[in-house]
């Protein structure tokens, strides 16, 4: 096979992984207000990372440097030894911390499979300016998630 023909073939794949994972987000009540162009803007933007057991994502007293969006399976919030809460498919986790430029609250672990979108902090906050949906809807789960705080890019 020539690299050129590889090349088409990769970027065929991910078009139509972009395509996959913004139709999923569109089902999630977090996203519903994007438009089909946002959504495609943010899945591009990110970096889809599968899990086949419990896997670590975030790691309490950190440093932050992403977020995620769990697609798929769930994750497990830890404070020390203790799991404080199970967050499922369509939440944004890491998304405090990283916003408010602060080390991390708590460990964060995949329970079992699961599929994740990772997003960097650059990217994050070059969507914030971009997708006005995006701010809304990081205000609200940092609402939820750290009360008090806002979704100001640190």
């Amino acid at each position: 096979m020539d690299n050129r023909k590889y090349a088409r073939e990769a970027e065929a794949a991910r078009a139509l992984e972009i395509e996959e994972d913004a139709r999923r987000l569109r089902d999630f009540p977090t996203f519903a207000e994007f438009s089909d162009e946002d959504l495609k803007r943010l899945v591009q933007a990110a970096h889809r990372t599968s899990t086949s057991g419990p896997w670590p994502l975030i790691r309490e007293q950190t440093p932050s440097d992403s977020c995620y969006i769990l697609l798929s399976g769930e994750v497990g919030v830890y404070v020390g030894q203790d799991r404080v809460a199970l967050v499922g498919p369509g939440e944004v986790i890491g998304e405090s911390a990283l916003l408010r430029g602060k080390l991390r609250s708590a460990t964060v672990t995949t329970t079992g499979r699961a599929e994740v979108l990772h997003v960097t902090r650059d990217d994050l906050n070059r969507l914030l300016d971009e997708i006005p949906a995006l701010r809304a809807a990081m205000d609200a789960t940092v609402a939820r998630h750290a009360p008090g705080a806002t979704a100001e890019p640190g």
